[in-house]
């Protein structure tokens, strides 16, 4: 069973960096002015994400560009007592004659309880953190980008532009992480830190407390075989709910590593903590998808290698590249 955890390992590592924000390769005659209004942002967001001193740059440097979505979505918003257009409009950044084209309102008179289409942008939805679904409210926990780093190794030859070039990464952010002085000397087989990028990473204001995912009878026998989980037995179609929140890293069916546990899903949790959920019939949630803890991300099914109805659950935590494996029964409430 070690190649199974190896491989769902992998999976979350390859998974790392696709939430980033969108990378831009300096070019001749750019400055951080130039870019900060090509891209819609400030030069001081620019300078902050990617941890700029001055504003000098150079070409072929990677710098990480904030992204701002400008795309407008309806959400639907219930009427509460004291609650007029006029107000509506200002919570959400629109208009009284907005709301009332949208809503085929012929005037202004709304009713508690009556629901109403308002347009937001999606850039204003993250920053004001606007109650838009079940996910909008588990927002306030919020994500954070973190650093990725990888280690090279110098080898004969090597020059800090040379091992910039190679890795395409910023010389700069070569000598800050390694603290290196003029002349810039390495000698073979010293170990530099090369930061490759960033991830989203939840972060919960509470303890993290994983709860049983689906309500049926524990099965021990599949620990006896040497599987890391335990099997929970239940009726075809039971819901499967999400341990604790965290964010889905796959979901689906991988024939070519994964095949004993049938549909899956793979969520990460806060601190390197993730849940596997095996066996399943049916999958309601897709990759980069945050859940709460309780969401129904499946039911419960009988794919891959278990033949039964039910679920295969397990939960390890990743350190320094590692997985290592928790007795469910020992942590679950």
């Amino acid at each position: 069973m070690r190649i199974f955890s190896f491989f769902i390992s992998l999976f979350l590592l390859l998974s790392t960096l696709s939430l980033a924000d969108e990378i831009y390769r300096v070019r001749k005659g750019d400055t951080l002015g130039k870019i900060a209004k090509k891209f819609g942002v400030s030069v001081s967001e620019i300078k902050r994400r990617n941890r700029l001193r001055s504003n000098v740059i150079y070409p072929g440097q990677k710098l990480i560009i904030p992204t701002k979505s400008k795309e407008v979505k309806l959400i639907t918003y219930r009427v509460k007592r004291g609650d007029t257009l006029g107000k509506i409009a200002k919570k959400f950044g629109t208009t009284v004659k907005e709301l009332k084209r949208i809503n085929k309102l012929r005037s202004s008179v709304i009713r508690v309880g009556q629901k109403l289409k308002v347009p937001v942008k999606v850039s204003s939805v993250k920053r004001k953190k606007v109650d838009l679904s079940k996910k909008a409210k588990f927002a306030p926990n919020g994500l954070t980008k973190v650093p990725v780093y990888k280690y090279y190794r110098v080898k004969k030859g090597d020059s800090v532009l040379k091992i910039a070039k190679k890795l395409r990464v910023s010389p700069r952010s070569i000598i800050r992480l390694n603290h290196l002085r003029k002349p810039y000397i390495l000698r073979p087989g010293q170990k530099l830190k090369i930061l490759v990028g960033y991830k989203d990473v939840l972060k919960l204001n509470r303890p993290i407390e994983f709860h049983f995912p689906l309500d049926g009878r524990v099965d021990p026998t599949v620990r006896e075989n040497g599987y890391p989980g335990i099997f929970i037995l239940s009726k075809p179609g039971a819901p499967v709910r999400a341990a604790e929140a965290g964010i889905v890293k796959f979901a689906g069916t991988n024939d070519k590593f994964l095949k004993a546990y049938g549909n899956l899903v793979i969520i990460q949790h806060p601190k390197g903590f993730q849940t596997v959920y095996g066996n399943l019939n049916k999958i309601y949630v897709k990759k980069n998808q945050i859940v709460k803890r309780g969401t129904v991300i499946g039911t419960a099914g009988a794919s891959g290698v278990w033949r039964r109805s039910g679920l295969y659950f397990d939960i390890s935590k990743v350190y320094k590249g590692k997985t290592y494996h928790i007795n469910p029964l020992e942590v679950l409430k």
